[in-house]
């Protein structure tokens, strides 16, 4: 008796050589259909995000700065990048970017520093660093230049509006700052 060397060939014994070509194709595609949903966002669980943060869309939540436990659960709730424009200077209750980074987070420093950097230049460096489309934790000290920022982002990039720009911006935490906003974006 001969042996059927077909089966000798290839790794998979009950797959005739004919069909390996097909086997190939269809674990390539298995294979690439993994890693993109690896890769794509994952949904925002709004219900485990503090109710002192706010989520103006669905991949964005904005606001002041947050505890370590905080950091946590931003992270549980599908967060994947953080982005602090606060300045240098500014006093912090830890090392964010070290926390971030310990539980897998993207941490980006775009420094604001206060009013007098709430610009178009700014807005255009924030949208930039949302263009990705990542579940992003945007903070600054209390939520204002953060929505001051998206609200001239709105405005000049995305072209709403100015009151629609102004009550993204509110949304996103925008106060004291609407003034200054208003000042940009009619110059």
């Amino acid at each position: 008796m001969i042996p059927d060397l077909r089966y000798l060939v290839h790794p998979i014994p009950f797959v005739e050589v004919a069909q390996m070509a097909t086997v190939r194709i269809v674990l390539t595609v298995l294979a690439l259909g993994l890693m993109l949903s690896a890769c794509q966002s994952r949904t925002l669980v709004k219900s485990e995000i503090d109710n002192r943060f706010n989520t103006p869309t669905d991949n964005l939540v904005t606001g002041g700065p947050p505890s370590k436990k905080e950091l946590s659960q931003l992270k549980e709730a599908g967060i994947t990048k953080i982005i602090d424009p606060r300045s240098p200077d500014e006093e912090r209750a830890f090392d964010e970017r070290a926390e971030a980074e310990k539980l897998g987070l993207e941490y980006v420093s775009l420094p604001v520093a206060g009013s007098a950097g709430v610009t178009r230049e700014n807005a255009r460096e924030l949208d930039q660093l949302l263009q990705d489309g990542e579940n992003v934790f945007l903070h600054c000290a209390s939520g204002n230049r953060v929505g001051a920022l998206l609200a001239i982002r709105a405005h000049e990039i995305q072209e709403k509006d100015l009151d629609q720009s102004l009550e993204f911006g509110r949304a996103a935490g925008l106060g004291s700052l609407e003034e200054k906003v208003r000042s940009v974006l009619s110059e």
